[in-house]
C-alpha cells in the first residue's frame, strides 16, 4: 500500500513523452477485490472523499462537474465499463484539457489500478504529477477505510521538484517565497535553447507585456537546456501579487512559444483564470 510522503519524496508515477503530447502514468497494486476498488472509484459518496464532489456521478456519455475544495472541473464520461475502466475528459479552471483513464485489473490476488492522464500541453506536468500522486494516496486511504491525511504544501512542492528533475520537465508554477519585506515572487522555467536566446526572449516578451521593473533574471546553460529563475520583490496586496504572478506566468509561456517558433495570442480568459488560481494559492 502507498505510504505517506517523507521529507525526501519519491515520484511513484512517471511522465511519458508521446508523439502527440504527454501522459502521466501511475500503476498501484491493492490487496482488495476489484469490486471494492471499482466502488471507491465510482461511488459518488466515496469519490467525494478522495477526489471531490462529482455531480451527477459518472454516467456514460453524460457531462459532469467536479468540486475539489472550491476548484471546479468539468468534462464528459467517454467510457464506463463496470469493474473494468472509466475514461473521462477533464477541463480545469485554467482551460487545460486532458483525458483521464482508470483501469481496474485483477492482479496477484487483488487489484491493479492503472491511471493515465493524457494532454497535449507541457503546462503543469510536474505540478500535476505531484498532485495526482497525492490524490492516489487519498484513494488508497479511503480503500483501506481511513480518512485521507491532510495535504502539505511543502511536501507537494518538494514532490513537484522531484518529478521535474527525474523526468526533465520544466516547472510551470510560480510562488511567493519569504514574508514581509523579504517576500519575493519566484519562477523557475527550463527551455531547450541557448542562454542568450532565452534571455533575449524574456527581455522582448517582458517589454511587450509590460513586465520587468525590479525583476532579476538568473540563467544557467548546460549546453542542452537553459534553466532560468525570475525573482521580483512583492510589495502589493494579495490581489496585486496574484495578478503579478499570473502576468509572469503568461509571459514565460510566451517565451516558450517564441523560442519554439510560435506566436502567443493574448488570452484574457486564461489570464483571469491564472489570477484566480494564484489568488487561491496565496
Amino acid at each position: 500500500m502507498a505510504e505517506r510522503l517523507s521529507s525526501a519524496p519519491v515520484p511513484e508515477g512517471r511522465i511519458e513523452k508521446l508523439t502527440d503530447g504527454y501522459a502521466v502514468a501511475f500503476d498501484r497494486q491493492f490487496d482488495y477485490p476489484t469490486a471494492h476498488i471499482w466502488d471507491i472509484l465510482t461511488n459518488p459518496a466515496k469519490v467525494s472523499r478522495w477526489l471531490g464532489q462529482v455531480t451527477p456521478g459518472w454516467q456514460l456519455g453524460k457531462e459532469y462537474t467536479l468540486d475539489m475544495q472550491g476548484a471546479s472541473n468539468s468534462g464528459t464520461v467517454l467510457q464506463l465499463e463496470p469493474r473494468s475502466s472509466l475514461q473521462i475528459t477533464w477541463e480545469d479552471e485554467l482551460g487545460l484539457e486532458s483525458v483521464l483513464e482508470w483501469q481496474v485489473l485483477e492482479s496477484d490476488g487483488g487489484a491493479l489500478l492503472c491511471f493515465r492522464s493524457r494532454t497535449d500541453s507541457p503546462d503543469f506536468l510536474a505540478e500535476g504529477s505531484a498532485g495526482w500522486q497525492g490524490i492516489l494516496n487519498s484513494f488508497a486511504s479511503v480503500a483501506a477505510g481511513r480518512d485521507p491525511d491532510p495535504d502539505s504544501t511543502g511536501e507537494w512542492l518538494a514532490l513537484r521538484d522531484a518529478y521535474a528533475r527525474d523526468f526533465d520537465v520544466s516547472p510551470s508554477m510560480g510562488q511567493v517565497s519569504g514574508t514581509g519585506s523579504d517576500a519575493e515572487l519566484v519562477f523557475e522555467r527550463w527551455y531547450r535553447a541557448p542562454a542568450e536566446d532565452v534571455e533575449a526572449a524574456v527581455d522582448a516578451v517582458g517589454r511587450r507585456m509590460g513586465m520587468g521593473g525590479q525583476a532579476q533574471l538568473e540563467a544557467a546553460d548546460d549546453g542542452e537546456e537553459t534553466r532560468i529563475v525570475i525573482r521580483q520583490p512583492v510589495t502589493g496586496s494579495q490581489d496585486q501579487t496574484a495578478a503579478l504572478l499570473a502576468n509572469w506566468h503568461a509571459a514565460l509561456d510566451a517565451v516558450r512559444d517564441q523560442l519554439d517558433g510560435g506566436t502567443t495570442h493574448p488570452n484574457s480568459h486564461r489570464l483571469a483564470a491564472l489570477q484566480r488560481f494564484y489568488r487561491s494559492m496565496i
